[in-house]
């Protein structure tokens, strides 16, 4: 946090501006679009305030060649966006500590007043055995009540300690959640990013084998794409992007995950679901990429169709997430080759996959 805190105090000086100056000037000469997250890199980089980050910027820019958006998107996922997740945690957990330490407290109090509620009471029986007389009984007896008075409102603040720490320790569950899922989600489209791409392959390459149920991956790259970011730029790239995302959920279903594989390659975890049923929502999401015009938005221009190139595989006994990937990948790079805008479904005389016989 003291490097953030650094890098803050100082954007907000008249050196400030000049860093800014620097960050930009050198994210156009390596033709990298100025994103708040590219922004936020290259900044860090010229305040050489993360030393693992500006090492490995500094290896990427003495590479030459453009950066790749890949490239661009993973040190902002480990060094910023992993970060807010460890800042996160560590607030979380501190305050659960403290809310822990405040239920111990009124736990201790309420051990101590059932101490002394006890010794009232045993007192009280020595009382009755000796006392015969109106007053004594009268004594025994108030001492009794007050006795039960106060553990009754230790009772009641014990209870609604434990309610209030019940409700902040769900509040503190639900803000970390939503802090994993913000790290787990593409800042440009709002579907999956990489990372719960990966994370949701393991969990259904896991549910295949647990279930023997079907597994379908779809992987698309959108058609020609250099060529509308370098004609158009790379607002209209970005708005291609995410054209492209909203027809992939709009086809998929609740337990499916779409991803965003990397730059404009996308990618539909599908457990549960076979081949077949798999190549009819890739084909209805290409016919509905190809059908729709878009329209620039800064200028209403029309950009014409956008289509896209997909690659349907099935999951395989013990076939490994990176063998069911590289086929997968290997039958979209036939779409490509092939002319483009068409899917390539994996070959029917090569071994069975699970569930075809359902498909």
């Amino acid at each position: 946090m003291a490097g953030e805190q650094d890098v803050s105090g100082r954007l907000q000086t008249s050196e400030g501006i000049e860093i800014a100056r620097k960050a930009l000037d050198l994210m156009a000469e390596k033709s990298v679009p100025p994103t708040p997250q590219n922004y936020a890199l290259f900044t860090h980089f010229l305040t050489d305030t993360n030393v693992e980050l500006c090492a490995e910027m500094r290896t990427a820019l003495d590479a030459g060649g453009p950066l790749e958006p890949t490239v661009l998107e993973d040190l902002y996922d480990r060094h910023f966006t992993f970060k807010r997740m460890q800042d996160a945690v560590l607030e979380v957990g501190g305050a659960m500590s403290r809310e822990l330490g405040a239920v111990v407290r009124s736990l201790e109090a309420a051990e101590r007043d059932t101490a002394a509620y006890g010794q009232v009471l045993a007192g009280a029986t020595g009382e009755l055995d000796e006392a015969t007389d109106a007053a004594s009984m009268k004594r025994m007896i108030e001492g009794l009540v007050s006795a039960t008075a106060r553990m009754q409102r230790r009772s009641r603040d014990l209870e609604k300690r434990l309610q209030e720490t019940h409700q902040e320790v769900n509040l503190l569950k639900t803000n970390l959640e939503k802090v994993r899922e913000e790290s787990m989600t593409d800042a440009l489209t709002g579907v999956a990013n990489r990372k719960r791409f990966d994370e949701a392959m393991r969990a259904a390459r896991r549910d295949a084998d647990l279930r023997n149920m079907p597994m379908t991956l779809i992987m698309c790259d959108i058609d020609h794409f250099k060529r509308f970011n370098d004609t158009w730029g790379h607002q209209t790239g970005d708005q291609i992007i995410r054209f492209v995302a909203a027809c992939l959920a709009r086809f998929s279903k609740d337990y499916h995950v779409v991803a965003r594989y990397g730059g404009e390659e996308f990618a539909i975890v599908m457990p549960r679901t076979a081949l077949e049923e798999a190549r009819t929502l890739a084909e209805k999401v290409r016919a509905t990429v190809e059908s729709k015009r878009l329209l620039r938005k800064s200028t209403n221009e029309d950009l014409g169709n956008i289509t896209i190139s997909l690659g349907v595989s099935q999951y395989r006994d013990g076939e490994s997430i990176e063998a069911l990937i590289e086929r997968c990948d290997t039958n979209l790079y036939k779409s490509k080759q092939t002319g483009r805008n068409r899917l390539t479904v994996d070959n029917a005389e090569a071994k069975a996959p699970r569930g075809a016989a359902a498909a």
